[in-house]
């Protein structure tokens, strides 16, 4: 008994070792798990993010913190709402950014070459098959005159979405319900050179870039990208406004006095200068005031209280477009979820992209992702803006309609439209200053078709319509235009004339006859002295004989 006694107290012993060993190992395994929980939380977190890896970027979290994403992890776009061992294994691949960061061997502005499928990031919280509809947009904009005159645009955003068989696959999420390949040239896809879309109906078109072609070698050999999400809303987490939008917006939020006159334009020529440090910019926001001294010294005392608060107010913008390196700015992160500071949309329609033959472009229309925008005054009612869309015309549905309206446009037209006259100065349907009024990144109108003769001097200036009148090719002749007297010298306008005008075009005359006795001073036009034929008037009957030297005794080339 005693012996048995003496192995159960062994084993008791050994089975209360291996207890408390394996009960210090589950202790030790969950406080290491603990902390590799909170390690890996914290590896994920924006803190994290912003302030250990990516400080060497302050501008990033600045703007993401400004973005409608604030409240969205930078992980669960960089790397994606994954499982745990797959982002384990994504983000031990970003171990190589580390010798980067250490060495400050980095370059700017930072690309991000790790973000992943929208199908992995964006489609968990925005679902394509989601029907959007459209919505209104309104665009506050002030303009840059002495007034800061303000204008609100109207356009409905045709947003789109939903799944084919409800035939929802159209306006903007188009490009996601149907495959859309392309080959970019460059890290931030902006040079865009072919384009392959297959329709709902399977068909492949394919669109090559005619003013910089790829061969078919070249086209074979290049990597081809499926449009995603990002490649057109790619700044959603991290805006940078350009300084127009910066400084509309300061205006609207009455940061800063419109009353003040030229401050649209003085505030954005303050903000768009190349400055040699960060605090070259700084130091120019904060001498601003002196902008309005030296130049509107009658406006500081009864609005000195404006332009402090203007002062104060390019501070912070100068922050939001200016940044610590050297040579970055907002420019060098484009947004592509547009096409008004970059080419965004005109990436691809852009009225360059044809097929082959040329026949046919990438769909270069204003109205399939929005309605025509409509300009009006800060006191105007809101424009009435359609329902639904009307049907148009067969001649509208042209690829490349954009481009040919310009010269297609006549009489027929106002049946829909009214007066058809261009201009910028929104009195008509024609003269939308959204849309004439505007530079477009990109726009290539003519590549498709480009114009016989070169048009340069007065010609740059007149609308297509005012010589097409309604045909695409008209007779090449100045008399469409330009009405000469009857036997006018000779049929050849371009032995005198030049597209620079009528004064210019005398000077060419003078320069090319240099038998001309006199000079022409105060002379402007030829037929003063010389019959439609070119031949020199004769003198009145009584001045009959008289020589040049006596003409010269009582007339001068300025007149009688």
């Amino acid at each position: 008994m005693a012996g048995l006694r003496q192995y159960l107290s062994s084993e008791s012993g050994g089975l209360r070792r291996t207890l408390i060993t394996g009960a210090v190992f589950i202790v030790g395994f969950l406080i290491v798990g603990v902390i590799g929980i909170q390690v890996w939380e914290y590896s994920n977190s924006v803190a994290f993010c912003a302030n250990v890896c990516h400080a060497v970027h302050p501008e990033e979290p600045a703007a993401f913190q400004d973005s409608y994403h604030a409240r969205v992890k930078c992980v669960e776009c960089h790397m994606g709402r994954l499982g745990a061992i797959q982002s384990v294994a994504l983000k031990s691949t970003h171990a190589r950014h580390l010798p980067e960061m250490i060495f400050r061997t980095y370059t700017r502005p930072l690309e991000s070459a790790t973000m992943r499928p929208a199908a992995e990031s964006c489609e968990r919280c925005h679902w394509p098959p989601a029907f959007h509809g459209d919505r209104v947009a309104e665009n506050r904009r002030y303009q840059p005159d002495e007034a800061n005159t303000f204008k609100r645009t109207f356009l409905i955003l045709k947003t789109g979405g939903g799944p084919r068989q409800q035939g929802l696959g159209g306006g903007i999420h188009w490009h996601i319900e149907n495959k859309v390949e392309f080959i970019a040239f460059d890290e931030r896809k902006q040079d865009i050179r072919w384009v392959s879309s297959t329709l709902a109906d399977g068909r492949t078109v394919e669109y090559n870039d005619v003013l910089n072609p790829l061969t078919p070698k070249e086209i074979a050999n290049a990597t081809k990208h499926v449009m995603d999400c990002v490649d057109c809303h790619n700044r959603a987490g991290h805006p940078f406004p350009s300084p127009e939008e910066a400084v509309d917006r300061a205006l609207t939020l009455k940061q800063v006095s419109s009353d003040l006159p030229f401050i649209k334009q003085n505030l954005v020529s303050l903000l768009s200068a190349n400055y040699a440090k960060p605090e070259a910019a700084r130091k120019a926001a904060a001498d601003f005031a002196g902008v309005y001294a030296a130049g509107h010294p009658d406006v500081l005392p009864d609005k000195q209280q404006a332009v402090q608060q203007a002062a104060q107010a390019a501070g912070a913008l100068m922050e939001e477009v200016a940044f610590a390196q050297q040579g970055v700015n907002w420019r060098s992160f484009p947004d592509s979820a547009g096409h008004k500071g970059f080419p965004g949309c005109f990436r691809c329609h852009d009225g360059k992209h044809l097929t082959a033959g040329g026949t046919e472009s990438i769909r270069l229309h204003c109205n399939i992702c929005h309605s025509i925008p409509l300009v009006v005054g800060a006191f105007d009612r809101p424009p009435d803006m359609p329902a639904a869309s009307v049907q148009e015309p067969t001649s509208h549905l042209a690829t490349n309609w954009m481009a040919t309206h310009r010269f297609q446009a006549n009489d027929a037209c106002s049946g829909c439209h009214g007066n058809i006259q261009f201009g910028t100065d929104d009195s008509n349907f024609c003269s939308n200053s959204a849309c004439h009024g505007q530079a477009w990144p990109s726009v290539k109108l003519d590549a498709a078709f480009p114009h016989p003769i070169k048009l340069t001097g007065a010609h740059t200036k007149v609308w297509c319509n005012d010589c097409h009148k309604g045909v695409r090719k008209p007779e090449y002749k100045c008399a469409n235009c330009h009405q000469p007297p009857a036997n006018h010298f000779t049929e050849k306008c371009d032995s005198c004339h030049t597209s620079d005008g009528w004064q210019q075009s005398v000077a060419t005359i003078v320069a090319r006859s240099p038998k001309i006795p006199h000079p022409l001073e105060g002379r402007d036009n030829c037929l003063q002295c010389h019959d439609p034929v070119g031949q020199i008037k004769p003198a009145p009957a009584d001045h009959e004989g008289r020589t040049t030297l006596q003409c010269r005794l009582c007339h001068t080339a300025a007149g009688a």
